[in-house]
């Protein structure tokens, strides 16, 4: 299986054999954009006993293999040929950790890459920045053995460390004990060189945290079940805590079915989190689902790729699946351009700007979808896209302009269209939609055709301009489009031809 530059159009899987679990993902690859196809987990609990006895756990050895056995198998018959597995805190530390390595290639004919601490750290940090637009702060990777930390900002990824803090490197056989887990995870923390240090954000990944995110969203009631890019505060952190290390097993599973599945080990991940945000003063911590996986591939990516920002890469690759051409998106993204021009910004103006690209190429996403239900679904298709790089509330005004590129209303029966957008951001939105329906229409979705005309906002006006040769394609619905964009925008329309 060749280990070869990733190209455009490819599938390529992504093995992580983990101190807990056993994941595949295959992904296509469409430029900087990951997309999962495949996603498969089995939880081996390969570190379970790894305090103990210093080796991996035997039946967590036979499990694993017989998941790698299979993913071996499905790897083979989807022609995937691009192929990177790598261990983590288990495999790194144990006796019999390049024994299991040298098994696993001769019964699957797949390499295990054993990662030590920093690069493990280095790739999370990677992958969350191919999920993060603008990320600064810390990343912090917990796994069922160790916790990898991590600086990010501006520049890359910057120094990293990792210590002994997985929920299987905590448990030792005994109750949960909140009082002593906190003075042990303490004494660990005191020695990181990041935590403290650095301003900005605190980044979560690992499957536990994402538990505790899910507990958060119920105990909140937030309008949005996204996990990635969650955001916590502070007091939020610590009010779920303090909940999770206070429940039953039976009562966490009433409170949020899928932390049922990690409560023996929830409450120790729970205290690492508090104790990162108290030793680190971060006063927020957002949830990544972007992480090691993501990191592996990134790292594999050209240059070329690695220039497109990552949110207009997501929306490229999801609209390219679902629309007749990936030309129309850009094209129509630079016409509309003008129309926003001394426009009054919702969002900082270089996220506004990305947020018009991701909109423009997502614009004829909804072509596949019958007419009679495609406002009912559209706004909730975007809101839960695999996008990358955007917040929950950005989710929702793409999701917005996209429902009013088809729609005039306000999404029926959206609880996070209220919830998650003020007033100026839902009147800009509706402005945006109004904006993708005029030069989607106007051209039939052809960026040929938007070619014969040209905006201009002058003096108050909204001005189309249309070449004479295609002035048979300005009808009187066009001249409505018009019409209703200008006023969305706070304009008076004007068509001239020329």
């Amino acid at each position: 299986m060749s280990r070869a530059p990733l190209r455009d159009g490819q599938e390529s899987a992504v093995i992580d054999v983990g101190s807990n679990s056993v994941r595949l993902v295959v992904y296509r690859i469409d430029g900087r954009a990951m997309t999962p196809i495949l996603n498969e987990k089995v939880m081996a609990g390969l570190g379970r006993d790894l305090s103990r006895t210093g080796a991996l756990s035997k039946d967590g050895v036979e499990q694993a293999m017989r998941a790698l056995k299979r993913f071996a198998t499905l790897i083979e018959a989807a022609g995937v040929r691009s192929v990177f597995a790598v261990g983590t805190a288990a495999v790194r530390d144990a006796s019999d950790g390049q024994a299991f390595a040298a098994r696993m290639q001769a019964e699957t004919g797949i390499a295990l890459r054993i990662l030590d601490g920093a690069d493990e750290a280095r790739l999370s940090a990677l992958g969350v920045s191919a999920g993060v637009a603008d990320a600064k702060g810390v990343v912090g990777d917990l796994g069922g053995a160790s916790l990898e930390l991590i600086e990010i900002g501006p520049k890359g990824v910057g120094r990293g460390e990792t210590f002994p803090l997985g929920p299987l490197s905590l448990i030792e056989g005994k109750e949960f004990d909140y009082d002593d887990v906190t003075k042990r995870v303490n004494a660990s923390l005191k020695r990181s060189s990041v935590l403290g240090k650095t301003r900005g954000n605190f980044y979560a990944v690992g499957g536990a945290w994402r538990a505790l995110g899910r507990i958060d969203i119920a105990l909140s009631n937030h309008p949005l079940g996204v996990l990635h890019l969650h955001e916590m505060s502070r007091s939020e952190v610590l009010k779920v805590v303090d909940v999770v290390r206070k429940q039953s097993k039976r009562s966490l599973e009433k409170l949020e079915e899928a932390a049922a599945k990690r409560a023996d080990s929830l409450p120790y991940a729970a205290v690492v989190l508090e104790r990162v945000m108290l030793e680190g003063q971060f006063e927020r911590v957002f949830l990544s689902a972007f992480g090691l996986r993501e990191g592996v591939l990134i790292e594999r990516m050209s240059e070329a790729a690695l220039q497109e920002d990552p949110l207009i890469a997501t929306a490229d690759a999801l609209a390219g699946r679902m629309s007749r051409t990936r030309k129309f998106g850009p094209a129509l993204e630079q016409w509309i351009a003008p129309m926003f021009e001394g426009q009054t910004l919702v969002f900082p103006e270089k996220r506004e700007r990305v947020l018009r690209g991701a909109a423009a190429r997502l614009a004829d996403i909804g072509g596949p979808l019958h007419p009679d239900q495609r406002v009912e679904v559209i706004f909730d298709l975007i809101l839960r896209a695999p996008l990358a790089a955007v917040s929950h509330a950005e989710r929702a005004f793409l999701a917005a302009a996209i429902h009013h590129r088809y729609d005039k209303g306000p999404p029926r029966h959206a609880t996070a269209y209220l919830r998650l957008l003020n007033e100026e951001q839902q009147i800009a939105a509706a402005g945006l939609g109004a904006a993708l329906r005029l030069g989607a229409d106007l051209s039939g979705r052809s960026e040929t055709l938007l070619a014969n005309f040209e905006l201009r906002v002058v003096d108050g006006r909204l001005q189309l301009r249309v070449k004479k040769s295609a002035a048979h394609l300005f009808t009187e619905t066009a001249q409505r489009r018009l019409d209703y964009a200008a006023a969305a925008l706070g304009l008076v329309s004007e068509t001239k031809i020329i």
